[in-house]
């Protein structure tokens, strides 16, 4: 009986005490997001004297630390948040506030140490790079350009992919001509969308209430580019697949089937003829690609500002 009550003491005590831990780092935690960093330093030590700590306390303490200006207790903190295994998240926050608090040491190495591991697990937040005080220093550095770049490219992927940025020469406002003629065929406005992603057409019929526009981006099943129009005639909806951009020519060329079940080749091509001109071709082949009938053949030419 006596042992079963001194087990029991013992319990008690252990949950007592885990409670007492959780209730205190849930205080440190609520003046930390109440911005009292004086006060929140003061808790999280109490805790975290006591006991290991996660990567977050470790990380909270040495940002009470920072807003006070005490970068070294700071860094002192960040580093034991780093050696507490935490999420990539985490520590692309703990490694960008690292750089910072270098930054402001004028520790311009150990800054951009901290700022290519919070690259590599990819941070975006290139706004933060442009903007930031603590961050003055490093921008008169002339490595500071290329890690702006890298951040850029982590918000936009694409930006940096060079398949993506194969349709670019399409991109402005163009107006588009039958092809060996004056007859003007239409206005068409061409944007890059989605972060680069995507290239965005805007048609508009001359002579005629029609319009469309087409989604034009890298499938990502197929490796390959791909067009979805859709126009204003409610049944002019179109995919065309397999694009490569090969010979200064965005080419599709795929199978279609129109409603009356009926296939047929197609070949859509895009011509760069320069910096100021492209030529939109189209034709289909109802013979398996015996012979070939032109559907349209515009020459768009880029409005002049």
């Amino acid at each position: 009986m006596k042992a079963v009550l001194v087990l029991s003491l013992v319990v008690s005590c252990i949950v007592v005490s885990g409670q007492n831990r959780n209730a205190s780092l849930g205080m440190a935690d609520s003046l930390f997001l109440a911005q009292r960093w004086s006060e929140a330093i003061i808790a999280y030590e109490k805790v975290l004297k006591k006991e290991q700590g996660s990567a977050l306390a470790w990380n909270r303490l040495g940002f009470s630390y920072h807003n006070l200006s005490s970068y070294d207790k700071a860094l002192e903190n960040y580093q034991k948040s780093v050696g507490n295994k935490p999420t990539p998240a985490l520590e692309t926050v703990v490694q960008t506030r690292m750089a910072r608090a270098y930054a402001m040491k004028h520790e311009a190495d150990k800054a951009f140490a901290s700022l290519d591991r919070a690259l590599v697990l990819g941070y975006s937040n290139f706004s933060e790079l442009d903007e930031h005080k603590e961050l003055d220093n490093l921008r008169q550095d002339a490595r500071f350009k290329d890690f702006r770049q890298r951040a850029y490219v982590n918000a936009y992927p694409c930006m940096g992919n060079a398949q993506a940025r194969q349709f670019d020469f399409w991109i402005g406002e163009w107006d588009a001509y039958v092809t060996g003629t004056n007859n003007l065929a239409g206005h068409s406005k061409i944007e890059m969308a989605s972060g680069g992603c995507m290239i965005l057409e805007n048609w508009t019929s001359v002579g005629g209430p029609f319009s469309g526009k087409s989604m034009n981006f890298i499938d990502p099943a197929s490796g390959k580019w791909k067009q979805v129009w859709v126009g204003s005639g409610g049944v002019n909806v179109s995919e065309f697949l397999n694009g490569e951009y090969r010979d200064n020519a965005m080419r599709f060329e795929c199978e279609m089937t129109n409603p009356q079940g009926v296939k047929s080749l197609v070949h859509f091509y895009f011509f760069n003829e320069g910096p100021d001109q492209v030529r939109q071709f189209h034709e289909t082949s109802g013979d398996g690609g015996k012979t070939w009938t032109t559907t349209y053949d515009f020459t768009y030419k880029r409005k002049k500002s």
